[in-house]
């Protein structure tokens, strides 16, 4: 459970700076307070990955899917190598991760 959070932090800044953070906080999908509190510790706190990512993660799942049935035909046919199959499992897992450190980099560090 997260530590209740009592302690108030207040400052100022300019109309230009909270107008620059407020942006930032949206682009983040974020509150401000919760774009300013990963802030203030260091956490990098990145763009909201866009309302397509899913449907592209998706995409591509079933991509690898329907290719990962290919080759699994292939191979019972003595046409395609097991280690085919696998090389090619392993590059689109390899899509899927990229795409999500690229929206979601440093989860979990601070």
């Amino acid at each position: 459970m997260p530590a209740e959070k009592t302690v108030q932090i207040h400052f100022r800044v300019t109309s230009s700076e909270y107008e620059s953070i407020k942006n930032n906080a949206d682009k983040s999908g974020l509150s401000l307070s919760e774009y300013a509190r990963r802030s203030l510790v260091g956490e990098k706190v990145m763009a909201a990955p866009p309302v397509e990512f899913g449907e592209l993660i998706r995409e591509i799942k079933r991509i690898g899917s329907n290719l990962n049935q290919v080759l699994r035909k292939l191979n019972g046919l003595g046409i395609a190598h097991p280690l085919e199959l696998e090389r090619c499992a392993e590059n689109i897992t390899g899509v899927i991760n990229m795409l999500y450190q690229t929206f979601r980099p440093g989860k979990g560090d601070k």
